[in-house]
């Protein structure tokens, strides 16, 4: 499994990169623009530096990574306007709106697909035992089997386990962790039942595991039951042999606050054009993340369009 820097030791190194990338950017005379994208090894953060090398410097912008723990800590970025830009799973905006008001985050263009990853040890979990006798023998296979079950999740993931939890009306237990690391760290332990993860596939710190761990499944009739948000989609992991695993996706994009001057909106547009226009090198670069294979250009995102003037259009599911 990768293992993720502990926050100690990448704070001070993240800060002392983003001093000076803004510092080279404004010497330049390029004003930054703060993008937020997610966890170190995530998806979002391998986006950002594929859109980066295609779109940046060679575009006339300068994009600065901001990583985050999830879709929940860019979305306050967002609103306290410490970013230009975020990467954000759609669920968790479309929760966090019935509560808040969103008004002024937009989308500036749609990603990828972004399937629930649900995860639980391969070995079956021995319930009942006394002194080593007996006891009885529970597989994890689907969604279903996971109720009144613990699951771990981080980030916006945590939105994500709420939203399937109250919707599919599997009533599991969550437990909130800071990463991939320390979640399967209890998963291994038992101290959880499985585990819960939203992102672009392949997830890149599933690389470590082995067939140990499974994929569960989330067929009918819970996924019927979330298709107001959700969309089916399929899971493929050969290292764990599980192929076209049925799942749910939330939708990822680009969002940015909804701001009216020339000067903070040209950046935005700029950044939206060379993405459209670019994108087939950001597909096909040996390297780059596969998730961009799933991106469409015009395609609609379901939330609030970015208008330069202000007025956002979005589609209905």
């Amino acid at each position: 499994m990768t293992t993720l820097p502990s926050r100690r030791t990448a704070a001070p190194a993240l800060a002392l990169t983003l001093t000076l990338t803004t510092f080279l950017a404004t010497a330049q005379g390029t004003a930054p623009t703060p993008v937020s994208t997610g966890l170190p090894q995530g998806t979002y953060s391998s986006m950002f530096k594929d859109l980066n090398e295609v779109c940046g410097a060679a575009a006339g912008l300068s994009l600065v990574e901001k990583p985050s723990s999830g879709s929940n800590e860019s979305v306050d970025r967002l609103l306290r306007n410490e970013v230009s830009a975020a990467f954000v799973q759609t669920d968790v905006l479309h929760a966090r709106r019935t509560t808040e008001d969103l008004g002024i985050v937009r989308a500036l263009v749609a990603l990828h697909p972004e399937p629930v990853h649900l995860l639980a040890l391969t070995a079956p979990l021995v319930e009942g035992r006394v002194l080593g006798l007996g006891g009885k023998d529970v597989h994890f296979n689907t969604l279903g089997d996971l109720g009144k079950r613990r699951v771990g999740v981080w980030g916006g993931a945590v939105v994500t386990a709420r939203l399937i939890q109250l919707q599919a009306e599997v009533d599991y237990r969550i437990t909130e962790f800071n990463g991939p690391e320390d979640a399967m760290q209890a998963l291994r332990a038992r101290r959880i039942d499985a585990v819960l993860a939203v992102g672009g596939a392949p997830l890149a710190w599933m690389r470590g595991l082995d067939r140990s761990v499974k994929l569960l499944s989330v067929p009918e009739p819970w996924a019927g039951k979330l298709r107001n948000v959700y969309r089916p989609a399929k899971l493929s992991y050969s290292h764990l042999g599980a192929q076209g695993v049925a799942t749910v996706a939330t939708e990822a994009v680009l969002a940015v606050r909804d701001v009216r001057s020339a000067v903070a909106a040209g950046p935005l547009l700029k950044l939206r054009t060379c993405l459209q226009q670019q994108l087939d090198p950001l597909r096909d670069t040996v390297g780059h993340h596969s998730a961009w294979g799933q991106v469409e250009v015009g395609s609609v995102p379901h939330w609030p369009v970015f208008e330069r003037g202000g007025a956002g259009s979005t589609a209905q599911r």
